[in-house]
């Protein structure tokens, strides 16, 4: 009985979490009516949740009128960290922020991936980095996610294949656990997921824009992935690999793929495909600047390459629209840097191929983080299964903050 009043505890925590971070400024009789908990029950579960970094109690609003007027409550964005962090092709980045997504840390960095152990050390050392910067300004951190630009098996967390970087079959958490431990950092609770499921997240996790409907993220790098959020979660699929959008087959014969296909629709939409255009080779692939370079000095061959891409991006929206029939679709990842000629020919095409009777009510916009939107939303999947996770002892919050405080000091 006592374990069920546990969970049950656990349970009303962070549903009053998640009412509070939807719609910022419910006081405790809000909550009480929303969750059907008594008010004494709401009352205490809100002190707790103050009184360890959840929540923050805000001043009342003006103009309510006379006698005691609610607390407003809202995320507290003083006390807890989320680090994330994201393996690019050819960068390694991190990022700490708060529980509203506000950035605390940022550190990117070139990087050529050659040695598995190497890379994850270095990464390492990045996140040891913002770790200790965040303890020392007195924060706890809830945990590490990583985004990967491969392939993640949810069974148990191996990357099984990421061409991109030449990686298969790697067991990336403890490597990472064990480079954490070499740079001197406690150790924290790691995730590891796809690249494009992340920072479908970062969009979900800490936008503005509420959908009832699917949002769909396409992350267009080097490579072309997507990630899928549907009812306050992603989705995943039977094991993991949901939203492969980038290897949905655009021409039969087509040129061939990292992934071993031929005509993958990442073989036309991509900075590999734009390349490849310009130089009439596949290696080695341009890096952005000097296609960006090309494009603002009018050069009719960079245009064509970025028009062409972009109308192949235009048949895969449709596709998407037809597959998802999601509220939004956000396009991100280094190749929507190439503007309107790339974003406008893709949106032309979308309309072009939608056929005589189209009834899709869906926005499609440029994502809003940036080269920050993988680690964004690795550090945004922590806070996610935070608030979803019942097996999670949050409650024991305090316990952790003064363990890590204790370790990064250097105490027993």
């Amino acid at each position: 009985m006592t374990g069920d009043q546990s969970l049950l505890k656990r349970i009303n925590r962070m549903a009053l979490v998640r009412l509070v971070k939807a719609e910022a400024g419910l006081s405790r009789v809000d909550l009480a009516s929303r969750t059907g908990l008594t008010k004494t029950t709401v009352g205490v579960l809100v002190q707790e949740l103050i009184e360890e970094g959840w929540l923050y109690q805000d001043e009342p609003a003006e103009g309510q009128g006379a006698g005691r007027r609610p607390l407003p409550l809202m995320l507290d964005r003083d006390r807890i960290g989320l680090i994330g962090a994201e393996i690019g092709v050819d960068y390694l980045n991190v990022v700490a922020c708060n529980l509203r997504g506000e950035p605390l840390h940022k550190k990117c960095i070139p990087y050529a991936h050659r040695d598995v152990t190497r890379s994850l050390r270095t990464l390492a050392s990045m996140l040891a980095s913002a770790y200790g910067e965040l303890s020392d300004r007195g924060r706890w951190v809830l945990g590490i996610g990583v985004g990967v630009p491969g392939t993640i098996d949810i069974r148990d967390g191996m990357l099984r294949s990421a061409p991109n970087i030449g990686w298969h079959e790697v067991r990336i958490e403890p490597l990472l656990t064990a480079g954490l431990a070499e740079a001197g950092s406690v150790e924290l609770p790691i995730t590891i997921s796809n690249d494009a499921k992340a920072a479908a997240l970062s969009e979900y996790v800490f936008g503005t824009e509420h959908h009832s409907g699917p949002l769909v993220y396409l992350a267009i790098g080097i490579g072309l992935g997507s990630g899928v959020v549907v009812s306050d979660g992603l989705y995943l699929g039977h094991d993991g690999i949901a939203g492969e959008v980038g290897h949905t087959i655009l021409e039969r014969g087509g040129p061939l793929c990292a992934c071993g296909r031929r005509g993958c629709a990442e073989t036309f939409v991509s900075q590999r495909a734009v390349s490849r255009e310009l130089t009439g080779k596949a290696n080695p692939v341009l890096t952005m600047e000097p296609i960006q370079k090309a494009l603002a000095a009018g050069d009719k061959a960079a245009l064509r390459a970025t028009r062409k891409s972009g109308e192949y991006l235009g048949v895969l929206l449709q596709n998407v629209a037809n597959t998802y029939n999601p509220a939004v679709i956000v396009l991100g990842g280094p190749l929507v840097q190439l503007g309107d000629p790339f974003i406008k020919a893709a949106l032309s095409s979308m309309e072009a191929h939608a056929g005589q009777y189209d009834y899709h009510r869906h926005s499609v916009r440029v994502c809003r983080f940036g080269i920050d939107a993988c680690a964004l939303g690795a550090a945004a999947g922590v806070l996610q299964r935070a608030l979803h996770s019942v097996a999670t002892d949050l409650g024991a919050a305090p316990k952790r903050a003064r363990r890590q405080r204790r370790q990064s000091r250097g105490g027993a």
